[in-house]
């Protein structure tokens, strides 16, 4: 089976809460490349954790990736068809 676990909310909030601390503790920095730095950080950090929660870790090796000529021949050739049963 196929489980999907959408963490996109717990990356916000990381990155959120990493911009926020940034500006309150650097209130003359106004550049996003300053600030940005830590929310980037906050969100690797949150996606890291989740992986090992969730089991994933160590399981990239067996995602294997098409470029995107093969994508495109198979939405063409009808092989990536969304099927609802």
């Amino acid at each position: 089976g196929v489980r999907k676990i959408n963490i996109d909310t717990d990356i916000r909030l990381a990155m959120t809460a990493a911009v926020r601390k940034f500006l309150f503790e650097n209130p003359e920095k106004f550049d996003a490349r300053e600030w940005l730095k830590p929310a980037r950080e906050a969100a690797k950090q949150i996606c890291k954790q989740r992986y090992v929660e969730f089991g994933c870790e160590g399981q990239a090796g067996k995602i294997k990736g098409h470029n995107l000529q093969i994508v495109a021949g198979m939405y063409a050739d009808g092989t990536l068809k969304q099927v609802v049963n």
